[in-house]
């Protein structure tokens, strides 16, 4: 049917050949990224019918639509719009429309089928248009972050690392050196306002800013890169009143009226320049080797966008008067329309457009901060963080390199939905992805069986094993060691969080055929409190080269080990080695229903690299 509508439109073009050439078709460009609007252009220069010259009313009689069409279809996009309706411009003298491009669209040529009728003058014409992909920046194979939101006070070093004291910060290196992450994140720019406005600690933590150069040296002796990130468009704390920044407003359903959100609007000019200047700082300065943006969305918040959503996005119904109406009552007339009416065709365009909106102003900063350097912006993973105003594939063409997507916040019988959602989505348009677990039990729904760390581990597995197939520009970050530290760990302890992500980055390389080596092991499900028992772990090599391994038995916390943890071995090619442990598990633990975290960790090639194989197992002791 559609095939037939595209041909009945060509006919009309050419039964009209006579007169075509009295309206002149063209677009704004020749190709469109993703996240941008498509402009149309329609100008009447004819003979038959010379509306430049016309009157005011004559000009708003015209009416000209456009349709468009790809391989010989029509596109139907956001909001089910099949066309779009353009507007006369009287300084300019030229019709103009805006085409949303759907979400994930097919690449390739486009063509735009453009119809002009002015009483029972009718005329058509077409423009071709291509939709394109940024390339972003290569990701590593094997890429695996460890993140650090601010927690100085309270982060200890690795159990069982020796030698002399360190900073606080350095405690940050070490962990991540264990996990053998490939990259350190580190939130360096929080702004926050706390009980009262300080101008000499605002916008940003000077703490965190003065760790930035050391910091990131000290990775670069362990070959780790680091990433410093800002909370972009939210400021913390409980006086956002006394933010200088203009905040994003909300529909409050219980008062029928306006209220201030702690996100920072997307429009405050002030905020993009001080996000700009510290982005300029991370590019200017050699120990920073990624930069990150978090919070940028605008959550359930943005009304303040109502007039520029309107101008721009195919809305129907909207009132009559809006020429005439004061920003707060368009703003409760969109708020309205979202929360009250939730017409599900209308909520995609307001999503379509805050995304397109959220993926300009990255553009912008990247420019004006003169990013070359790798970016990664954090997104939210339910629908693809369409619901808050973000798009992955609008963030790589606006000039991201990584989408981190958070894949937390979710109950464990939801997850695979998302996960096929994603599944779906990436199979008809790849990313640069860096995929998120969070280091929090009650996130993971307060599970003792499995445990919080190996239901960490499991849902990271379920996303490799899901997505990698389909996109194998995958990476993995662990988030994060401040929480390895808080309430938010459980029963257990920092160190079984950090195996547990470190076996996820373990089991993504290993996915990608990393490392050159298999190792097995064999140990009991379950034992008795105080009973000896043996662990037997082979190691085969599967690489062409002999190599020299480092073999550990990890001490976790209530585990007597006997003998020798660590040996050292080479194996030629395809030489086996087999080492055997024996281990006790002192008492049981009610407050865990008794499961006893088991783990040994794995290095080759020099216990200087990152080049770590973590395996662990979770057995009942009762």
């Amino acid at each position: 049917m559609k095939k037939i509508l595209f041909f009945i439109a060509i006919l009309s073009i050419l039964t009209c050949a006579a007169s075509a050439e009295g309206i002149k078709i063209r677009s704004g460009k020749a190709s469109y990224l993703r996240y941008e609007l498509v402009d149309l252009y329609c100008d009447y220069t004819g003979p038959v019918l010379d509306l430049n010259n016309a009157s005011d009313k004559a000009r708003a009689a015209a009416v000209v639509t456009a349709k468009i069409f790809h391989n010989n279809q029509q596109v139907t996009t956001v909001g089910e719009t099949d066309s779009i309706t353009f507007s006369y411009d009287p300084a300019k003298k030229v019709w103009s429309g805006l085409w949303p491009i759907p979400w994930n669209p097919r690449l390739g040529d486009y063509k735009a089928v453009i119809y002009f009728q002015s009483g029972a003058k009718k005329f058509a014409g077409t423009v071709d248009f291509s939709v394109i992909r940024r390339v972003p920046l290569p990701m590593p194979q094997g890429f695996c972050a460890m993140d650090i939101e601010p927690g100085d006070s309270i982060i200890t070093r690795v159990p069982g690392v020796d030698g002399k004291s360190v900073k606080i910060w350095e405690n940050y290196v070490l962990w991540a050196k264990f996990m053998g992450a490939s990259a350190l994140w580190h939130c360096v720019g929080q702004s926050q306002i706390w009980n009262s406005f300080k101008p000499d600690d605002f916008p940003w933590d000077k703490i965190s800013l003065g760790q930035i150069t050391e910091l990131g040296a000290a990775c670069h002796e362990y070959g780790i890169k680091y990433g410093a990130w800002i909370t972009s468009f939210v400021v913390l704390g409980n006086r956002k009143d006394l933010s200088p920044y203009k905040q994003s407003t909300a529909y409050d359903r219980s008062t029928g009226g306006l209220k201030p959100m702690i996100y920072v609007s997307i429009l405050d000019m002030k905020r993009r320049q001080d996000l700009i200047d510290l982005l300029k700082k991370f590019q200017d300065n050699p120990s920073v080797d990624y930069l990150g943006m978090d919070y940028m969305r605008t959550d359930f918040g943005g009304l303040e966008y109502a007039s520029n959503f309107i101008h721009d996005m195919p809305v129907t119904g909207v009132p009559a008067d809006w020429a005439s109406m004061t920003e707060d009552n368009r703003m409760l007339w969109l708020g309205k329309k979202l929360d009250v009416e939730k017409d599900k065709n209308f909520i995609e365009l307001w999503d379509w457009w805050r995304a397109h909106e959220i993926a300009t102003v990255v553009a912008d900063i990247k420019k004006r901060a003169g990013i070359t350097k790798p970016l990664w912006i954090f997104s939210l993973t339910w629908r693809q963080g369409k619901e808050h105003g973000q798009d992955p594939l609008m963030f790589i063409d606006a000039g991201v390199d990584i989408n981190s997507g958070m894949f937390y916040s979710i109950d464990k019988k939801t997850y695979p939905d998302m996960l096929e959602s994603w599944r779906e989505y990436l199979s008809r348009g790849q990313t640069n992805l860096c995929a998120g677990q969070c280091v929090d039990w009650n996130l993971l729904g307060r599970t003792y069986r499995p445990s919080g760390p190996e239901e960490h581990f499991i849902r990271q597995k379920m996303l490799v094993d899901e997505l990698y197939p389909v996109n194998p520009h995958l990476g993995l970050f662990w988030h994060d060691l401040t929480r390895a530290f808080k309430g938010s760990k459980g029963p257990y302890t920092s160190l079984e969080w950090g195996v547990a992500g470190a076996a996820t980055f373990t089991y993504l390389r290993k996915t990608e055929g990393y490392f050159p080596f298999e190792s097995k092991w064999e140990l009991p499900d379950s034992v008795k409190p105080g009973e000896v028992f043996t662990i037997d772990i082979s190691v085969k090599n599967t690489g062409a080269v002999t190599m020299d391994f480092y073999l550990k038995m990890l001490k976790v916390s209530n585990l007597e080990m006997f003998g020798d943890i660590v040996h050292k071995f080479y194996l030629a090619p395809g030489e086996v080695k087999t080492i055997t442990f024996q281990v006790k598990v002192m008492e049981s633990n009610y407050n865990r229903d008794f499961m006893q975290m088991i783990a040994y960790l794995l290095q080759y090639n020099g216990t200087s690299t990152q080049h770590r194989y973590f395996d662990f197992k979770y057995i009942e002791v009762k």
